[in-house]
């Protein structure tokens, strides 16, 4: 017979099964959650002991042998803050992991820093975040509130006639050239192992990701030729060193013409016998290059040597898009080289620089 497995039912567990032609479905653990470990640990032995009943000649058809009793916990007091109906509302979603360790969790330590009452919206006022950011948790917290209304916990939404400040400009400080040859000479003192891995990022403009997770295969030096499909980010629901493997930020593929001097480096740091899954870019060790690490370690330590104004790695890629633009490349090829799906972000972030007109000529003199 098919195993028995528990399954996350709208944040509940549910047990489905089939026996003797009847199709049995419950939930073995009322009030029980999915993503808690205990509940979940008892489905899976309730689980165990159907298959073992059924098994034996022993399996109960009322169900009644394998209901736990009701949790006491279901027995909710009304939340009298946003954080304990925040975490009500949580529970009772069916979202992915990565979803409950990225978006949910950083809105949860927002409200737990503030730790407002369940009604009072003061504390927005004192939140120093990007508008972008806000907008999209103040969004979460409205849905969190409005199922707080179904549930009684609230008569109406605090937050629903909440609007956000509109988008500022970003303050882009792309390097210039003579930052380029003084970052790049400050590698090439301090850190030569890196200095393949920034010229690249420099010149192609890629996620800082991407060009962690770039292989062998990726790469046709024949061709001179590399296309970005896939990154090495950090998985948000491991221990914080873990890496996975996934696509691209937009889900693009891209390929990318190597100018001759980036495929000649590359073809000077390509291992003899290199496997097509070997990575490109690698520490001194041959492990994968953790982004946290290098822009402490040695992003930071070069910029301070050469006496250039601190701006995080992604630099680079404003770099190049803001250079692609001053050479008068098409916004299309731009946005392609980006990896943007079209050149609506190019003219959000870089608008300042596109066919920037002069200054009317007045007779002042």
């Amino acid at each position: 017979m098919r195993e028995i497995k528990p399954i996350n039912h709208n944040g509940n567990i549910q047990l489905k099964f089939s026996y003797g032609g009847k199709r049995y479905s419950f939930n073995p653990i009322p009030g029980g959650h999915y993503n808690t470990k205990r509940d979940l640990a008892n489905a899976r032995a309730i689980a165990t002991q159907i298959q073992n009943d059924i098994l034996a000649g022993n399996f109960d058809q009322t169900l009644n042998r394998y209901r736990l009793a009701p949790k006491k916990s279901q027995e909710v007091c009304k939340p009298t803050t946003l954080l304990q109906l925040w975490d009500l509302w949580v529970s009772s979603l069916d979202v992915s992991e990565s979803a409950r360790a990225t978006h949910y969790r950083w809105v949860r330590v927002m409200i737990s820093k503030a730790s407002p009452d369940l009604t009072d919206v003061s504390w927005l006022n004192k939140l120093n975040l990007a508008s972008a950011t806000l907008k999209e948790r103040i969004s979460l917290i409205k849905s969190c509130c409005s199922w707080g209304i179904t549930q009684g916990y609230l008569e109406s939404n605090p937050y629903q006639s909440i609007k956000t400040r509109g988008d500022k400009p970003k303050d882009i400080k792309p390097f210039t050239s003579e930052e380029v040859r003084l970052i790049i000479e400050g590698f090439d003192k301090l850190y030569p192992h890196y200095t393949p891995f920034v010229k690249f990022l420099l010149i192609t403009g890629c996620r800082t990701s991407e060009a962690i997770g770039l292989c062998w295969q990726h790469i046709d030096l024949l061709k001179g030729e590399v296309v970005i499909k896939e990154s090495l980010s950090k998985d948000v629901t491991g221990n914080g060193y873990q890496r996975i493997r996934k696509g691209t930020k937009t889900g693009d593929i891209r390929y990318l013409s190597l100018p001759d001097h980036l495929r000649s480096l590359l073809e000077e740091i390509k291992p003899v016998g290199a496997n097509p899954d070997d990575l490109v870019f690698t520490t001194p060790r041959g492990k994968h290059i953790d982004q946290d690490t290098f822009r402490k370690s040695y992003w930071v330590k070069v910029l301070k040597h050469q006496e250039i104004p601190y701006r995080k790695p992604y630099t680079t890629r404003h770099t190049m898009v803001s250079h692609a633009i001053d050479q008068g490349i098409p916004l299309t090829g731009v946005a392609y080289l980006a990896g943007h799906k079209d050149i609506s972000m190019i003219i959000k972030n870089y608008g300042h620089m596109i066919n920037r007109p002069e200054l009317p000529k007045l007779p002042i003199d």
